[in-house]
């Protein structure tokens, strides 16, 4: 009887997750900031928490109402350290590309989106009256 050789080709994890990383064109900061979600097209507004963002991307955790491809406008708060009040706001539109419903799963009503940002602005706390 004649015998097989096979041969395993493996990726180590940090591997594979190094050049996943590689591909981004632009870097991606872990930050875990409070923000506002507003889907477009239906106008609901919900409150999450980034859990990262770049230049022309962000993923945060928010109230499961997005669905990939919808618009979606966001106002995160880019607070002063030890401060009561927001520093600054990053302002920005864009669209969902990504919804991660298992986050959900226990019973929470969050999901993960992702979402490619297509144009953005940062409004210093000075130039909005309270």
């Amino acid at each position: 009887m004649a015998t097989r050789q096979l041969e395993i080709v493996s990726t180590p994890v940090g591997a594979a997750s190094a050049a996943r990383q590689d591909r981004r064109m632009y870097r991606r900061y872990d930050l875990s900031l409070p923000l506002t979600a507003r889907r477009a097209d239906i106008g609901r507004a919900v409150e999450g928490r980034t859990r990262d963002l770049s230049s022309r991307g962000i993923y945060f955790l928010a109230e499961d109402v997005f669905v990939p491809g919808c618009r979606i406008d966001l106002t995160v708060s880019l607070a002063r350290a030890g401060l009561d009040h927001p520093g600054s706001f990053l302002v920005a539109r864009g669209r969902v590309v990504r919804v991660d419903r298992r986050l959900g799963g226990n019973g929470s009503g969050l999901a993960g989106v992702a979402a490619m940002i297509d144009h953005y602005d940062i409004i210093r706390s000075e130039h909005i009256r309270l």
